[in-house]
């Protein structure tokens, strides 16, 4: 029992390389056909024949001047040096796959408002172009990690930190004051950006962040004004602050890009046309740092860089 145990231990520690070895000395016929075939001496072969020979505790070749020959034991450890090379000729089919084939499964995170006005119908022209990928969106207005929560792809706005992910730039977000006509007809005048202390403003805020601290420039860039507003309403969800700003809760600084048609349709109006707003944030597509980035990777952040909104503007 104490030896079987021990010639269990022994194999768990085994070298791969070693066993690789051995099953090229038997298919070679000798150690020196087996050093010319891997390029390497024969003393390194016969040190590390009788390495493995000393792990499992017995001889594996009956050896004579003119031939070798497998003892009783060999030919078990023979059979699963076989498996053990199969087994690394399927990974490397595998990974061979992996890096040429786009299929299988793909997980990807997205701040909500961007995933659902965005992400997501680019997500079913993506499946349309390959069939064989079935995508998980995850939409979250948090940091996620995307190593230890195994995401393939996030979508990512604001400035980022500096990590091994790989980033790549879609475009900026562009910001633009607005309200509906109906709340500016009833409000105080907004001619310039301290008017803004005035007004029911809407604004951005989660447990980590207040957004509320707006920042302006005039049409020649110059004489930044910064405004701290306040307002009835703040949520952790654009979405809700644009149908807040529809109902005339108030005035809304938003990514332009989350409206939609609001603005051409007349439903909300842009404020402070002399004025621009100063602070628009990069938006991203970022995935986890690899030796080999596997097809189905590569083909959405390619489609996601051609597929790109418009309302993204490249630098």
């Amino acid at each position: 029992m104490a030896e079987t145990i021990g010639f269990e231990m022994a194999l768990k520690n085994e070298s791969m390389q070693e066993l690789i070895l051995f099953s090229h000395i038997n298919r070679q016929g000798s150690l020196s056909a087996a050093a010319q075939l891997l390029g390497i001496s024969r003393s390194s072969v016969s040190k590390q024949l009788a390495a493995l020979e000393k792990k499992i505790g017995s001889r594996l070749f009956n050896r004579t001047t003119r031939k070798i020959m497998l003892t009783d034991v060999g030919r078990k450890v023979l059979q699963e040096a076989h498996n053990v090379e199969l087994a690394l000729q399927r990974i490397e089919h595998i990974s061979e796959d992996s890096r040429s084939v786009v299929a299988g499964e793909l997980t990807v995170s997205c701040p909500s408002a961007q995933g659902r006005i965005h992400i997501a119908p680019l997500i079913t022209e993506f499946l349309t172009r390959y069939p064989n990928v079935t995508v998980n969106l995850q939409l979250e207005d948090r940091f996620v990690d995307m190593v230890a929560e195994n995401i393939d792809v996030s979508i990512r706005v604001g400035y980022l930190p500096d990590s091994t992910l790989i980033a790549r730039k879609l475009g900026d977000v562009s910001w633009v004051l607005c309200a509906t006509p109906t709340y500016i007809e009833n409000a105080p005048p907004l001619n310039k950006p301290s008017d803004l202390l005035n007004h029911r403003c809407l604004f951005y805020r989660s447990a980590k962040v207040t957004m509320n601290t707006w920042s302006f420039v005039n049409d020649e860039g110059e004489g930044e004004e910064n405004v701290t507003v306040s307002g009835p309403f703040s949520v952790n969800d654009p979405g809700v602050l644009i149908s807040a700003a529809l109902n005339h809760a108030g005035v809304l600084l938003i990514d332009k890009g989350l409206l939609g048609d609001t603005i051409v349709e007349g439903k909300l109006i842009p404020l402070l046309a002399s004025y621009q707003s100063v602070g628009g944030l990069p938006t991203y597509v970022v995935y986890p740092e690899r030796e080999f980035i596997p097809a189905k990777t590569r083909a959405l952040v390619d489609f996601l860089l051609e597929k790109v909104p418009s309302t993204f503007h490249r630098e």
